[in-house]
């Protein structure tokens, strides 16, 4: 087509355009309208199946190809395509030890500035891999998920010490677990009680107002100690777990565990070896997680960008 002619197109679609619906009117259009029903184009399918990728490894936390595609029934050739193109924008990024892709918090940027748990499993993870490499232990970050709490991301995989191939998926009970207690004994007292009440209301519990005494006096010996240990009576008995909450004022944002075999240390050294450690990783965790969520907020509240 010559220029004269392809301008003599553009004309007479345009005026045709005029002569149809509002519903022709571009999308991108600021006085268009735009039923969403009636568009101007069709999807494009290659950014409809990235978001499709996208929400499944947000979804699974740690997602590798196959249970991508099980999640989404996008070809695998497409799945690893579509990964490495939003690794290069900054929206993913690869775990080698993990075995999977996980998010990374500039994800955070498309919620508007809701905070995710993303962006504390990212300030979380070089922290847990120093105390992996100080300890051998295997450490585990979770979050509260409903009535238990989430294990995001655990460095079992580089630990000589790790007594399961993954505990990553698992959901710790919050009367049982370290992780549970710690978030008991120190999330804001209204939360408390409202899990507690949860507890009550549960018939197979069987919880009691003895069970709830015993509760309260465990959660303030948690409090006092600065730490919380799994009840010895659940498996696996060969070790033990202790756990700390990842705090921003009175806010519980995660918790993170420890994992040891009881063979491995004696009693006299747990608070030198483990307990002290853990504590510093902790309230490391914590005060870097707050910085970041500050300059977060400094961002979205003048909407420049940091200077490097």
């Amino acid at each position: 087509m010559t220029e004269a002619s392809a301008f003599t197109h553009s004309v007479a679609d345009g005026a045709w355009q005029g002569a149809t619906a509002r519903s022709r009117c571009r999308t991108n259009s600021r006085r268009g309208f735009t039923d969403p029903e009636q568009r101007s184009y069709a999807p494009v399918d290659s950014v409809g199946r990235a978001f499709k990728v996208l929400r499944a490894v947000n979804k699974r936390g740690i997602a590798s190809v196959n249970e991508i595609y099980e999640e989404t029934g996008v070809p695998k050739s497409t799945i690893v395509r579509m990964l490495e193109t939003l690794m290069h924008e900054g929206y993913v990024a690869r775990d080698n030890m993990c075995g999977g892709y996980h998010v990374t918090c500039r994800t955070h940027e498309l919620t508007a500035g809701r905070d995710g748990i993303a962006q504390m499993i990212e300030v979380a993870r070089p922290h847990a891999l120093e105390l992996t490499a100080s300890t051998k232990c295997p450490i585990g970050i979770g979050v509260l998920d409903g009535d238990a709490i989430a294990v995001r991301y655990w460095t079992g995989a580089v630990s000589p010490l790790a007594h399961t191939n993954t505990v990553l998926g698992q959901r710790a009970d919050l009367l049982h677990s370290a992780m549970g207690r710690a978030f008991m004994a120190f999330c804001p007292p209204e939360q408390m009680r409202a899990h507690v009440a949860r507890l009550r209301a549960t018939p197979e519990l069987q919880f009691g107002a003895a069970e709830e005494r015993r509760l309260h006096a465990l959660l303030a010996s948690i409090r006092k100690d600065g730490y919380a240990m799994r009840d010895p009576a659940t498996k696996p008995f060969c070790t033990i777990t202790l756990a700390t909450a990842i705090k921003i004022g009175d806010a519980v944002h995660g918790l993170i565990s420890i994992s040891l075999f009881k063979s491995a240390i004696e009693r006299r050294d747990l608070a030198e070896k483990i307990v002290g450690p853990l504590q510093q990783t902790t309230a490391a965790i914590g005060r870097a997680l707050a910085l970041v969520r500050d300059d977060g907020r400094a961002r979205a509240a003048t909407g420049v960008e940091p200077g490097f």
